[in-house]
């Protein structure tokens, strides 16, 4: 299996305790909260709309679209730090791509009490990786970020071919003031222009 290795290393990671606590979403927010956490960060994650800028994607004629986007998206984890009142999460959503395949985007950030989002953060995005890899990859990822644990493994630079962690990489890295992957050469996001989400069928998917 092409993961096979990083499961290896998840496996050794929870016999040793690596993570003591939930990271299932329906822990900490019920369904209605659950969607409404994905429509409150859709626009940071996913890209513009054809007519918006980064200026007016908040405008409300770009609601609609977006509300679409979330609903498309799937809340994987989540993880509450009281101690720091730092939110975790980690969302996936379709990509382009001849066969079901889904790229997921990992960060934290922070609300004042009104409920605004103060700081914001994504941590890392992967390449697109298949449905059955999902999971293991994912829960790999998310246990090490909410833990302190090394990234830069998974890395493409690092991962000796295997293809985990797209973005950051030596010309995208992310920029909290504009709240963006920022590239030196190009748009990182430019694949996912022209995709067109499908008919949703059900939460799970």
């Amino acid at each position: 299996m092409k993961y096979y290795i990083f499961l290896l290393i998840g496996i050794v990671s929870c016999a040793c305790g690596q993570q003591a606590v939930s990271i299932t979403p329906s822990d900490y927010l019920d369904q209605k909260e659950q969607n409404e956490f994905k429509y409150s960060i859709i626009r940071y994650i996913d890209r513009l709309p054809k007519k918006a800028t980064e200026q007016t994607k908040f405008d409300e004629e770009f609601d609609e679209e977006y509300q679409n986007r979330a609903d498309h998206a799937e809340l994987l984890y989540y993880y509450l730090d009281k101690k720091t009142g730092e939110t975790y999460f980690a969302i996936s959503k379709i990509a382009p791509s001849l066969t079901l395949k889904k790229v997921v985007t990992a960060g934290k950030l922070k609300k004042d009490a009104n409920g605004t989002i103060i700081d914001y953060e994504e941590e890392f995005r992967t390449w697109k990786i298949d449905q059955a890899e999902l999971k293991i990859v994912s829960e790999m990822l998310f246990n090490k970020y909410i833990t302190g644990g090394d990234l830069s493994p998974f890395y493409t630079r690092n991962a000796n071919g295997k293809f985990i962690i797209e973005f950051p990489d030596e010309n995208v890295s992310y920029n909290k003031e504009k709240r963006a992957w920022i590239s030196k050469l190009d748009d990182p996001l430019k694949d996912y222009y022209k995709l067109k989400h499908p008919a949703p069928t059900s939460d799970n998917e």
